[in-house]
């Protein structure tokens, strides 16, 4: 067996891309051995750790790989995601824009940065933010969503249905989209066309109690909708 970080680097990589995170988790650890400074595995190593949830154990290996002289944008970036992974909204954008002062071109970033404004109810950053990094991927569905997001929390209904209409344009599988187009629906009384809405939530994420609970109240008024228009028409 070849014992180079190469070899692990590269084995690690194919293991992540078949989703087979604890195998590729050690063959990067396994590559640390041969170098342990290496930014390379360090940085992917982190993204093992992230997949599976462990934002703790990523950060760590994140900053091990900037201290160890891979303070490049995407790394950067990584630690900022993982900033705001963790409910550290300031630190993130703080991380995230260090990132796209280095690139631009970074779009996670401008997205972090702009999400972590979002939770901080800075939403003019947010929206300045969110049409940088969709400035450059129009088919980024996540910061579609969360634009939408913030004209919801803004009262600014016509834009946020827009908004919410690009992001399933762009992803028509996204649930975070058409629950938050169902709640926008439902919360200006258009409660038939909101059932829609929560019925995609459950054909893609049949197990979401939440939507099913909105469904079947969005039901009952669409129901009595329906009920009220045929006494009117008697």
């Amino acid at each position: 067996m070849d014992d180079s970080y190469e070899y692990w680097f590269l084995a690690g990589m194919l293991l992540h891309q078949e989703g087979r995170l604890s195998e590729a988790k050690e063959a990067y650890e396994q590559g640390l051995v041969c170098d342990p400074n290496n930014s390379a595995l360090l940085n992917n190593l982190g993204n093992v750790l992230s997949d599976q949830g462990n934002h703790t154990g990523a950060l760590a290996r994140y900053e091990a790989a900037r201290d160890s002289g891979g303070g490049d944008s995407v790394i950067l970036g990584n630690i900022g995601r993982t900033l705001f992974l963790l409910g550290e909204y300031d630190k993130a954008i703080e991380m995230c824009l260090e990132a796209t002062a280095l690139d631009t071109q970074n779009s996670i970033a401008w997205y972090y940065a702009a999400t972590a404004y979002y939770e901080l109810n800075q939403y003019e950053k947010a929206i300045e933010y969110f049409h940088k990094a969709l400035a450059l991927n129009q088919s980024f569905a996540l910061a579609w969503n969360n634009l939408g997001n913030v004209h919801m929390q803004r009262g600014e209904y016509d834009e946020a249905f827009k908004v919410y209409n690009k992001a399933l344009d762009s992803d028509r599988n996204l649930t975070q989209a058409w629950y938050n187009r169902g709640v926008l629906l439902f919360a200006t009384k258009r409660y038939c066309e909101s059932v829609r809405a929560f019925e995609e939530v459950m054909r893609i994420k049949p197990d979401d109690m939440d939507a099913q609970e909105r469904l079947r109240v969005a039901r009952d008024e669409c129901e009595a909708d329906a009920t009220l228009l045929t006494g009117s028409l008697e």
